[in-house]
């Protein structure tokens, strides 16, 4: 049985030749299909199409085939030679260019209209599958129709003008027909059926002239700014301790300028250690002392609380005292004499409860400072260790980390490095001897090996800007640096890739250019397929000159105004080397 069976299904009824390919995955399907063409070839005619007719070759004239663009669809359609009376089928394959799938949704209508002013219109009320209308109807009248297809779904409205259908006046006129129109098949056609193109998303391109920079390919590498780069190490030798109440940071951890990142504790001398017993003894005396002292302030703090209470309750009788008087005074049963002492012994009063509060106040912050110094780890007159701290000296990512909690290391060692890729340079290395060629500030396009097949303008699309050519030619190499900045917010950009570079060059011009994905090679040979109808490419040998970004100046093998294959040209590629298995399937 062959490999293709379970893939394509082919019928003698029009409906089931169109079956779609099933969602067999893409890798798999090609195999398939090349396999079987290699051991089981299959006989056929009109570009590897089965035809009803091939029973009895003679009975049918091959059918009219109808490819027409508009600028959103691609309409392929297929009828039987008119005769009146006779009904026929239009089988409308109906593609969204912007997207290369098929129209799945509403109807079409073929209108026509004829001699005396006749009108008629064959409709389809819906696909009979996806991308696939069949309107039906019969012509009374021998003559020539204008006609134009009218499709109206959710995914698309269009009204396509076609050239007019004739209605020949019998089968022997449409045989003659038939014959006249009749060609030989190009060597180089590809068949290749829409339900397949549309199973691909294959995708075309008009090859039309462009406006073309001739650019100079150089090898390039991202690198991080020298400013961007930092190294912590340690000025003196000792033991890396950790910042207090953190851990020392790891590779891909985030700093802050002048976060610090570890501390070093230098070894102590014998004389360093004597003085620093001698500074424990005198902090123990020191100690004693202030635990005395904190006893005196307790006391002081009992005995001033107790003044502040005897202040408040003589400043209280004093005030009432005052009141009572002054509501005397009022009604003149007070002498003036006596309203003055009291006021005099309310505002004493009131001095002597402020300075008791004040004094308690002092009191009690002195004892809770003398506390704390008592609480302190290793008592108040304990000798810190000395700790030098070791901070970044930018924002970025520690890259590097060789520090261990504990670990004894010498001077100058390194500890850490942090890199900050918010910014980040491509630096160009061009020969001398392509100099001359460059303009004073020069663009460029970018091709990164870790992201190919897309080139991107430096500055234009990746908000770069030229920093800087170089002023010195390496003597080994005998390349100048020409160096980008580029901004690389997302992180995407690493230091150390390895990209090609396209640097424009004051030769500008005007040629034919197709995109870059419409050209493969094939046998050594650089190929595009162009479209000769809705279902059949050639293959073409084309020459390429320039290379602009994604553009290619086409010098030989295709002509301005042909559609060439740009998305799923490779698979063309596959059909070409087996036509028949890739044509077959229709019938008519």
């Amino acid at each position: 049985m062959s490999l293709l069976a379970p893939v394509l299904a082919r019928s003698a009824d029009p409906l089931d030749a169109h079956a779609r390919v099933g969602p067999v995955p893409r890798v798999l399907l090609w195999t398939a299909l090349v396999l079987s063409a290699a051991c089981h070839p299959t006989p056929h005619s009109h570009a590897g199409h089965d035809h009803e007719h091939e029973l009895e070759p003679h009975q049918e004239p091959e059918p009219v085939a109808v490819t027409v663009f508009t600028e959103k669809v691609e309409l392929f359609m297929e009828y039987p030679r008119l005769v009146p009376g006779l009904e026929a089928r239009f089988l409308a394959h109906v593609t969204v260019l912007a997207t290369g799938e098929p129209v799945r949704t509403g109807r079409l209508a073929l209108e026509l209209s004829g001699p005396g002013g006749s009108s008629h219109t064959f409709e389809a009320e819906h696909p009979e599958r996806d991308g696939l209308f069949i309107p039906l109807g019969a012509l009374e009248n021998a003559g020539r129709y204008d006609a134009r297809i009218v499709v109206r779904s959710e995914e698309i409205e269009a009204t396509i003008p076609l050239e007019p259908l004739v209605v020949h006046a019998d089968h022997d006129a449409a045989h003659a027909a038939a014959d006249a129109e009749a060609s030989a098949d190009s060597a180089g056609a590809v068949p290749f059926l829409l339900e397949q193109q549309w199973q691909i998303g294959l995708r075309l391109a008009i090859v039309a002239p462009r406006t073309l920079v001739r650019r100079l390919r150089v090898p390039a590498v991202i690198e991080a700014p020298t400013h961007a780069s930092a190294v912590i190490g340690a000025p003196l030798a000792g033991r890396v301790l950790p910042p207090e109440s953190k851990a020392l940071p790891r590779i891909g951890q985030h700093v802050a300028t002048g976060e610090v990142v570890a501390l070093i504790e230098p070894p102590l001398g014998v004389s360093d250690l004597a003085q620093r017993a001698a500074n424990e003894t005198a902090g123990r005396l020191l100690e004693t002392e202030l635990l005395a002292r904190e006893i005196d302030l307790e006391q002081r703090s009992v005995e001033l609380h107790r003044r502040l209470l005897q202040a408040a309750a003589r400043l209280d009788f004093t005030e009432r005292a005052l009141a009572r008087l002054e509501g005397l005074a009022e009604r003149e049963l007070a002498t003036a004499s006596e309203l003055e002492a009291a006021r005099r012994d309310a505002e004493v009063a009131r001095q002597d409860h402020e300075g008791a509060n004040e004094l308690e106040t002092s009191a009690a912050e002195g004892l809770t400072a003398l506390r704390a110094l008592l609480e302190r780890p290793g008592g108040a007159g304990a000798a810190a260790p000395l700790r030098i701290p070791l901070a970044s000296p930018l924002a970025g990512e520690i890259v590097e980390a060789s520090a261990v909690h504990g670990e004894h290391v010498d001077a100058t060692a390194t500890l850490y490095r942090v890199l900050d890729l918010s910014t980040v340079w491509l630096t160009l290395q061009v020969s001398e001897f392509d100099l001359a060629g460059l303009p004073e500030s020069p663009g460029a396009l970018l091709e990164l090996a870790a992201f190919p097949g897309r080139a991107r303008d430096v500055v234009g699309e990746l908000g770069g800007r030229l920093v800087a050519v170089g002023r010195e030619v390496d003597p080994i190499t005998r390349r100048i640096d020409v160096r980008f900045e580029l901004p690389n917010p997302d992180g995407r950009l690493r230091a150390g890739m390895q990209a090609d570079a396209f640097l424009a060059t004051e030769t500008v011009l005007e040629a034919a250019a197709v995109p870059r994905s419409a050209v493969v090679t094939d046998r050594g040979q650089s190929v595009a397929f162009v479209l000769l109808d809705g279902e059949t490419f050639e293959r073409r040998v084309v020459e390429i000159g320039i290379r602009d970004g994604e553009w290619l100046e086409i010098r030989s093998g295709i002509a301005p105004g042909e559609r060439v294959v740009t998305s799923g040209a490779y698979l063309v590629k596959l059909a070409s080397a087996s036509p028949d298995a890739f044509g077959a399937g229709h019938a008519h």
